[in-house]
């Protein structure tokens, strides 16, 4: 039985523990100004228009921002941190985050690319691009950045470089990528943008995953990564040239609905998928909930942007040890209904993060509710669980309404014999609803209105039959 409620898939799919590079600068967060006028509500529809994607065990670039500003909020509280050597952090995997990866057409060239909505720009690897360490700088071997198969332009009669015109992007762990600007025709789901600009690169330093050519940016324009001139030295950060990503052209010229979903599925394996335009043909409950998109930035300590993330503000969080607990999305003074703990938080939702980053005293009612109460772990900063432990109900407050995380993902296994659980302190750093949340809904990222839309999926418990208390 115990095994049967461990994480779906982990064993085969997770190390135990992974080099996750340190981001060298120090970071800060602000609120972004509005991209657009807001437009009403998106109706949402069930779409064709469905990308299938696969689950890479990889840090993921959000992963990175996010430990830097936990290792931060440690320093500042004169709390110890994990010790580092030669540029990394070991950790467990899971805590390292995950890659999504898609199947997008760039001519007649099928690749496979990373989706990241904390990211503007979509780039893929050319065929005759250097490998750069990013440690030294110096040339190594192809395949040590990592990369699936790169584009051969040669093959495309669509393809069109981008006079005097540079793509250069940083990230704050020391990858880096330069190359030029062109333009080529681009499918994915279904949906075809001609002439679609995107980043070609020439240099990368880079860790991929190795299945992934590139990367498809879901945020905002305002990330954008291309440059005048064709000199990337030359550059001067912020001044970069405005033109629109993949998704953006999707709505504004293709019309297609401005909302994108995502839908993670439990299945290691079977990863997930992401609709555009609208919502996958998945069950799940009638009701969906929104709330405003705060967007947030991601800041060098130059005052440069370099990532985005889509942030919500929730009710609170439902924690108990008693199955039977009715709790009280508003607040009321109900004797009869436990309230919602840490009200009005802001959150991250972020499926590049597989575990929820939480107050610290909230994580740790949640991991001393567990039967029996979880332990902590020095040398990985983590709440460490008994496999067959039983896990305390735990839900997330939106809008009034509660969404439950299943019991099968409370627990993530991380090795043969160890667990740890799926909610974790965030050090006075980000709240992040990871991917153990983000499991159990439907989200939506409707960027015409500027709103969050979820749904509470349907789940099952050991036996087969559907579990109630999916949302109330």
């Amino acid at each position: 039985m115990a095994k049967l409620l461990l994480y779906a898939g982990a064993v085969a799919a997770l190390k135990a523990t992974t080099n996750v590079p340190i981001v060298g600068d120090h970071l800060t967060v602000s609120r972004l100004p509005s991209a657009y006028k807001p437009s009403a509500l998106s109706d949402l529809k069930i779409t064709n228009n469905v990308v299938q994607l696969t689950r890479k065990d990889s840090y993921s670039l959000s992963s990175l921002y996010v430990h830097q500003l936990r290792r931060q909020a440690r320093e500042e509280n004169g709390l110890p941190v994990s010790r580092a050597v030669n540029g990394t952090v070991q950790m467990y995997s899971a805590q390292a985050g995950q890659v999504f990866l898609a199947p997008a057409t760039i001519g007649d060239q099928e690749r496979l690319f990373v989706i990241d909505s904390g990211s503007s720009d979509p780039w893929v690897v050319h065929k005759e691009f250097t490998c750069l360490n990013y440690f030294t700088g110096l040339v190594q071997d192809d395949y040590l950045c990592y990369f699936g198969q790169p584009l051969d332009p040669d093959l495309s009669q669509t393809f069109n470089l981008l006079p005097n015109q540079n793509f250069n992007i940083s990230y704050a762990d020391g990858e880096y990528l330069n190359g030029d600007m062109a333009t080529e025709t681009f499918t994915m789901g279904g949906i075809t943008v001609p002439q679609q600009t995107f980043g070609l690169v020439d240099y990368a330093a880079w860790f991929g995953d190795g299945y992934s050519s590139g990367l498809i940016g879901l945020a905002y324009r305002t990330l954008t990564s291309a440059y005048a001139g064709n000199d990337p030295k030359q550059d001067i950060p912020g001044r970069t040239l405005m033109y629109n990503p993949l998704f953006v052209n999707m709505y504004l010229n293709e019309g297609v609905p401005p909302v994108f979903s995502i839908a993670i599925d439990r299945d290691w394996d079977a990863g997930g998928v992401m609709a555009l335009g609208g919502i996958p043909d998945i069950p799940h409950s009638p009701v969906f909930v929104s709330t405003p998109i705060i967007p947030v930035g991601v800041n060098l300590s130059s005052g440069a942007a370099v990532y985005e993330f889509y942030t919500i503000v929730i009710d609170g969080f439902a924690v108990s040890a008693d199955q039977e607990t009715i709790f009280s999305p508003y607040n009321n003074d109900n004797p009869r209904k436990t309230s919602l703990l840490r009200n009005q938080t802001e959150a991250i939702v972020d499926s590049g993060t597989s575990l929820l980053y939480i107050a610290d005293e909230v994580a740790e009612a949640i991991a001393t509710s567990f039967d029996p109460p979880a332990i902590w772990d020095y040398d990985h900063d983590v709440w460490a669980v008994q496999c067959d432990a039983v896990p305390p109900v735990f839900g997330v407050g939106i809008s009034s309404k509660i969404f439950y995380v299943n019991g099968l993902d409370m627990k993530v296994q991380v090795s043969e014999t160890d667990c740890i659980s799926g909610i974790q302190p965030n050090f006075g750093g980000l709240t992040i609803l990871g991917d153990v949340w983000m499991k159990n809904v439907i989200s939506v990222f409707d960027v015409g209105a500027e709103r969050m839309q979820f749904a509470a999926r349907q789940y099952y418990n050991l036996t087969g039959e559907a579990v109630v208390r999916a949302s109330t």
